[in-house]
């Protein structure tokens, strides 16, 4: 049991350091995101063209941040599968993992990460929406007039 119980240590302070580096990456992409769409929104009146080239900026670092965000998921969520199935199967003490799932789906509280995984999708259709309203913007004086 011994055994088992370090590599579970051990499993379980990866997950901590894949949860904070997940944690990061939020902070991170969701500051460059707040960023380059102020920016955007600040240079539509002087500079529409760059304001159109921050649009395309913003979707690509929400598409970055979200592929990131699963990737760091996904992992994470394989790691506590396997630390669920050593509880199950007796090999640590105690069923911690397994108490705290159930007691989230008996608070029925939304998990972080589906609330995560709407940020960067909402970054990016505000990089579209943002792109075609100043496309539409440049190009209506030519065709409307």
């Amino acid at each position: 049991m011994d055994d088992y119980l370090a590599i579970y240590q051990l499993h379980v302070q990866s997950a901590d350091r894949l949860d904070e580096r997940r944690d990061a990456t939020t902070r991170s992409h969701g500051s460059m995101c707040m960023i380059i769409a102020s920016a955007a929104a600040g240079t539509f009146s002087l500079f529409p063209v760059v304001s159109v080239a921050l649009c395309v900026f913003l979707v690509i670092v929400a598409l970055s941040w979200r592929t990131t965000l699963q990737s760091l998921t996904a992992k994470l969520t394989a790691k506590h599968a396997l630390l669920v199935e050593m509880e199950n199967k007796d090999k640590v003490p105690g069923r911690f993992l397994i108490r705290e799932r159930e007691y989230w789906e008996r608070s029925g509280k939304q998990p972080l990460q589906k609330a995560l995984d709407k940020a960067p999708i909402a970054f990016c259709f505000l990089g579209i929406i943002g792109f075609l309203a100043i496309m539409t913007y440049l190009i209506c004086p030519f065709l409307c007039g």
